[in-house]
């Protein structure tokens, strides 16, 4: 599908159907965006697992050309989801890049967005969700007609707290003694999470989310998909992010940061980023009085009310974690 502006052209097309030169100008976008001053770059083969590891072997891309050279692009990868016990297909909208000098007119972007809409809706996707930096969101709360799913929430365990302090003290001495009062003393039950809306777990999902950064561990009854992190802004904490636990529920959650602790002795602090209903007996949810600059808000569109019910935006209602989105 094609559409012409005063200035620009906008063109949609599938993963397969991309020319070698124009993946490598939407990586260059994409580096130029977001990988700007960072060693690592994107290439040609880090685009294909991203984007060609689904169910369909490819996703949308939606390009807005000036002459021959791609001045935006608007990326969406489909995912399979369980929505109250039926099958859906949703887009997960990835990695928008707009050239600097195009992006003054912001209409361009809802023409092109629009354009993508279409194409994919075609192939039945009638929700498409993502989580927006803090530039982008009023963008697509604004222009594209995004409206909130939910606020994500931080679960911690504070293994060790030196680093995140500075100066050893009394005080964090103190501090971190009564973190793990706190957690040892905590009331424990039994409670099971209940997510009408669910993403569907797979190979092809598994292999075009994670990379070899990732780590796993499992047994018999559950899976733990994480990522160990190392800090500089804190002295060079160690942190491990549980991206997921399948299948994903409060004893399950409870034995994954027992195991970590077990397994990486030198661990600061482990962090997992949700939306529970019943915080797990081992980790403690952190105020959003302390992560005020860091809050993660979900969002989506609907394409079609007859398709998709107005209580999708419901973060209650998502099994949604790390493990949705590309940013660990």
């Amino acid at each position: 599908m094609q559409n012409n502006s005063n200035e620009v052209t906008m063109v949609v097309k599938k993963t397969t159907e991309l020319s070698e030169e124009e993946i490598y100008q939407i990586n260059d976008l994409f580096n130029k965006t977001f990988q700007k001053g960072q060693k690592y770059l994107r290439d040609k083969k880090d685009f294909e697992k991203k984007y060609l590891y689904n169910f369909f072997n490819f996703s949308f891309h939606g390009l807005m050309k000036s002459g021959n050279e791609i001045v935006g692009c608007y990326n969406i990868i489909p995912y399979e989801f369980t929505v109250f016990s039926e099958k859906k297909l949703f887009g997960h909208s990835v990695d928008t890049a707009i050239h600097p000098n195009y992006r003054g007119n912001i209409f361009n972007l809802k023409r092109l967005a629009n354009v993508v809409y279409e194409e994919i809706k075609k192939h039945n996707i009638f929700f498409v969700y993502g989580l927006p930096n803090e530039k982008f969101y009023l963008v697509k709360q604004k222009v594209l007609g995004w409206r909130d799913i939910g606020k994500l929430e931080y679960y911690i365990y504070p293994n060790k707290v030196k680093r995140f302090f500075g100066k050893f003290s009394i005080f964090v001495i103190f501090f971190h003694i009564l973190l793990k009062i706190f957690l040892k003393f905590k009331p424990s039950f039994n409670f099971e999470y209940k997510f009408p809306v669910s993403k569907i777990y797979n190979e092809n999902f598994h292999l075009g989310r994670y990379s070899r950064d990732h780590k796993i561990f499992s047994n018999e009854k559950y899976k733990c998909i994480y990522k160990e992190v190392i800090n500089r802004n804190y002295n060079n904490a160690k942190i491990v992010y549980i991206l997921d636990v399948l299948p994903l529920n409060k004893k399950n959650i409870e034995g994954s940061v027992f195991q970590l602790l077990e397994s990486i002795r030198d661990v600061d602090l482990i962090i997992y980023v949700g939306n529970l209903k019943k915080v797990p007996n081992n980790l403690f949810k952190i105020p959003n009085l302390f992560f005020k600059n860091r809050q993660i808000y979900v969002s989506g569109k609907i394409l079609d009310s007859k398709k998709i019910k107005e209580n999708i935006f419901d973060i209650s209602n998502w099994n949604i974690n790390l493990s949705n989105f590309d940013t660990k």
